[in-house]
């Protein structure tokens, strides 16, 4: 006997003929207030009522009371408190009104139901529900409960309900695990939330939340989803919406957020990790959200949450997105291993991040647009493949401290019609470091750009950032290039150990520069193209490679009180240049151009220099690198040529590409010559169809334009729809952008270019990609040569998607079908190349099966031919190992007899 019922009155109920009760509900109506009902071992099917206290509880441990009901509720309790304990029931419990304890219970084929002001405590229990939810708690019924274990369906609370679960296991819902609506209430602690088909947790309405200690995991869709409309304190958010972080930094959003998630573990979700919707306040701290099969954090709509040491990590899309007017501070912690990008933040989303990291992400680590507007404190972003933060859109950037380092495509960048202020950062080990390019007036104050592979920075046309006391260190092409009527403020900046030119000043651009320091370049120290304007005061430049000041024809900068030290020659200008000099001087030069310690009167031009050196000056519109222009490669040309020659078959290809390089060799000796060019596009359609040597002929095209000295390496760049088109807003651009770049001094060939414009998909993200790629090749034209190609109907179509297409891809190359000899001549060399030969008789049979075969729409032509090949080899090794001694000739040969059986698909 238990030991709760050795000092109360017993009422025994057994199934056995000569027990007083037959039944547990005779036992009940005979017990009085405190009895206990001990139930022997045995099946009670019978509907249980129970109105007043008492305990009902198996006899012995080991045994087991079943208790099932025909229909309506296996246990009723309607008042009074009531203890159950050791019962299997099958069917529903319900409590309408009073208390009931079960303990050591098992409930199955039914549910657990709490209503109106009814209360119940379960300890070490489980429920295996069939219908909508295991355990569902309504009105003002309050629940707690210990150990529960709950599987086959969720718990659900509603109305004004309290549910407390502790240390509970719920697994293999269907549909939501554990749901809270109305004005419910939930703590959860150290409970084991996993295998349910759409989410976790879910939170609506007024609902509030404290889940601590837990774990989500494996779950189809979200693993906690808050879509709630409880207020929170909106002070400090207010700050941050009108830009003014600094004032309330050691604010924190109220504690009374209608959820909280603290200590957990939220993994393995088919879609995000938390989402945040509605006008819900969400509070997490020290929570891990790991391997999300979307985004690991969403917030949405009009929803707040704060975040504090929190960690997620390899989402399978996005670290942390915000759309809507959603706002989020988060604090600590870090984002990392992102798939796409780390934080994406479009609509109006509001983010304050401070003293966080944002690491190894597929896309841009930091990417707003739309309104929205982030602000960064003392965040650290490191290693991703695109660029490092990018503002765009009509978003707002604020960022102070911390740094961005190992951006493969660039640190920074600022364009549409985006702005920011950028203050004490640094960034480093980037393709470029920041570029702005937006009609806004940015600020850059007393940052540190370092350790850039091109440019440090970039200012795009007509931009006019203000840049204030900023280092730029160890660049490998110019360390400030400012585009075409740009207007920017340099004032108070370093510019150190620069590969090209400290500042690149191009045509129509007037920046006002002021206190100016460059020093350790291998070009000159400013550089201001044909055209250029400004102002440049109270500057210093020292050790250059070229002369220290260049000014081409046309250019009327103003230089006051300036200085050139320890540099082969201060000043170059071109025949037309009209800079004037005021107070400036030189002092430990080579050939001084303005005289030492002295000035021209002031407006007085100055004489034009001595010959400028060889790559001092680039050609009008170029684009500056690091290093000279190429020079022609006379003898590398011919090589080429040959083994273009050597194709088989592609006579009208070969004798295009033949006239097009006779073109740009007369393209280059004007050009050298300082001729006008005449007018030519590089970029080439090829229209084909699969395995006609379009990559071979793209490659050898390249290299050949390398050569002539018309691209920096030439080298191939293959992509398609896949490399070239994002999954979502906002990631097509960059992706296309990073394909882009990767091909920049060579070739970019997009294979199956149709793809990017599928017919009768008018929303589809390929045209955003066909318009970055327009943009970037106008932006880009000396640089890179773009090839599309695909069938010859379907690229037709593909010119015509867009304006400027046509204008840029004037030229088609078409690339015929293999005739069957040129396919037998294919054979014939993959033998040649392989050490095989083709006997007379096996020529003769691969003629005649290639003129058998199906040549209908994506028949593989050479791709074919290296297939029959490869079989052929298959089966002459088949055919040898019957020999018990073969010869070198039989080895090495191919015989007709190899060309049997072939048969595979002719496409390509």
């Amino acid at each position: 006997m238990r030991p709760e019922a050795a000092a109360a009155k017993i009422e025994r109920v057994s199934t056995r003929a000569w027990s007083r009760h037959r039944t547990i509900g005779a036992a009940v109506r005979a017990a009085k207030p405190g009895t206990v009902v001990a139930v022997a071992p045995g099946t009670y099917r019978e509907c249980l009522v129970l109105d007043g206290s008492v305990t009902v509880m198996a006899e012995n441990e080991g045994g087991l009371v079943e208790l099932i009901a025909a229909d309506g509720p296996a246990l009723l309790v309607r008042a009074g408190t009531v203890t159950a304990r050791g019962l299997t029931i099958r069917g529903r419990v319900t409590v309408t009104s009073g208390h009931l304890n079960l303990r050591d219970s098992q409930v199955s084929d039914g549910a657990i139901e709490l209503s109106g002001r009814a209360a119940a405590r379960l300890t070490d229990c489980s429920v295996d529900g069939t219908e909508d939810a295991a355990v569902r708690v309504a009105d003002g019924a309050r629940l707690e409960a210990e150990r529960l274990r709950v599987t086959g369906t969720g718990v659900t609370a509603s109305g004004s309900a309290v549910l407390t679960l502790t240390d509970a296991v719920l697994t293999g819902t269907p549909g939501v695990a554990v749901r809270l609506a109305g004005a419910a209430s939930a703590v959860l602690t150290g409970c084991d939330i996993g295998g349910a088909g759409d989410a976790g947790i879910e939170v609506r309405d007024a609902s509030v939340l404290r889940l601590v200690g837990s774990q989500v995991h494996d779950v189809g869709g979200d693993g906690v989803r808050v879509l709630g409309s409880v207020p929170g304190d909106r002070e400090w958010w207010t700050l941050v919406r009108a830009g003014r972080p600094d004032e309330h930094e050691t604010a924190e959003p109220s504690d009374g957020a209608g959820v909280v998630v603290r200590d957990c573990e939220i993994s393995r979700t088919g879609s995000a990790g938390l989402v945040t919707g509605g006008t819900s306040a969400t509070l997490l701290v020290g929570t891990t959200v790991t391997r999300a099969g979307t985004a690991g954090v969403l917030a949405a709509q009009e929803s707040r949450l704060a975040v504090r040491d929190s960690t997620v990590t390899d989402s399978v899309q996005t670290g942390l997105a915000l759309r809507d007017e959603a706002e989020v501070r988060w604090t600590g912690g870090a984002l990392s291993t992102a798939a796409a990008n780390g934080i994406f933040a479009v609509g109006a989303g509001r983010l304050l991040m401070r003293d966080s990291a944002v690491t190894t992400c597929g896309f841009t680590a930091v990417h707003l647009t739309g309104t929205a507007a982030v602000t960064l404190l003392g965040v650290t972003v490191e290693g991703t493949s695109e660029l490092g933060v990018r503002a765009s859109g009509a978003s707002i950037l604020h960022v102070r401290g911390g740094r961005v380092e190992r951006a493969e495509l660039g640190g920074i960048q600022i364009d549409d019609a985006a702005d920011a202020v950028l203050r004490d950062l640094t960034v480093a080990g980037c393709h470029t470091g920041v570029r702005v390019d937006t009609p806004h007036r940015p600020l850059v104050r007393d940052c540190v750009i370092r350790d850039i592979a091109q440019t440090g920075v970039e200012i795009a046309a007509g931009a006019a950032p203000v840049i204030m006391r900023t280092t730029v260190r160890g660049c490998g092409a110019a360390g400030i290039f400012i585009d075409v009527d740009a207007e920017p403020i340099l004032d108070g900046c370093e510019v150190a150990e620069i590969g090209g030119s400290g500042v690149a000043v191009w045509t129509g651009a007037r920046p006002s520069v002021r206190q100016l320091t460059v020093t350790d370049t291998k070009k000159n120290g400013i550089y201001f193209g044909a055209g250029a304007h400004g102002s440049v005061d109270d500057s210093t430049f020292s050790r250059t490679g070229y002369p220290a000041v260049y000014i081409g024809d046309d250019a009327d900068p103003a230089f006051d009180r300036c200085a050139v030290r320890q540099a082969d020659e201060d000043v170059s200008q071109g025949d037309r240049a009209a800079a004037t000099f005021t107070d400036c001087h030189s002092s430990e030069v080579g050939a001084a151009r303005w005289p030492a310690e002295t000035a021209p009167a002031a407006g007085a031009a100055r004489p034009v220099g001595a010959a400028r050196p060889a790559g001092a000056v680039r050609p009008a519109g170029a684009t500056p690198v690091a290093g000279p222009v190429p020079e022609m490669d006379a003898a590398g040309l011919q090589p080429l040529l040959d083994q273009l020659d050597e194709l088989i078959g592609l006579t009208r290809v070969k004798r295009d590409v033949g006239t097009m390089v006779k073109l740009m060799h007369l393209v280059k000796r004007r050009r050298d010559a300082g001729l006008a060019p005449p007018p030519m596009s590089r970029h080439l359609v090829f229209a084909g169809n699969p395995g006609t040597g379009k990559t071979t002929v793209a490659r050898l095209y390249g290299q050949l334009l390398a050569a002539m000295g018309m691209l920096a390496s030439g080298h191939l760049v293959e992509v398609d729809r896949g490399m070239l088109v994002g999954e979502y807003v906002g990631h097509t651009a960059p992706k296309t952008q990073a394909a882009f770049e990767r091909a920049l001094g060579g070739v970019l060939f997009i294979d199956e270019a149709y793809a990017l414009v599928p017919e009768g998909q008018g929303g589809d993200f390929g045209r955003e990609a066909i318009s970055t790629l327009v943009k970037l090749m106008e932006d880009h034209r000396e640089e890179v040569v773009v090839i599309v190609a695909g069938y010859p109907d379907q690229m037709r179509h593909f010119i015509a998607a867009n304006p400027g297409l046509s204008s840029r891809f004037s030229r088609t190359l078409t690339f015929d079908d293999y005739s069957e000899a040129d396919l037998v001549r294919i054979v014939a060399k993959q033998a040649k190349d392989h050490d095989y030969r083709l006997s007379g008789g096996a020529q003769d049979r691969l003629a005649e099966f290639f003129a058998t075969i199906d040549r209908g729409e994506g028949f593989g032509n050479g791709r074919y031919a290296r297939k029959v090949f490869q079989e052929m080899t298959e089966q002459h090794a088949g055919r040898i190992a019957a020999l018990d001694d073969p010869t070198d000739d039989q080895l090495s040969t191919l015989e007709a007899a190899d060309l049997t059986d072939v048969d595979f698909d002719v496409r390509g």
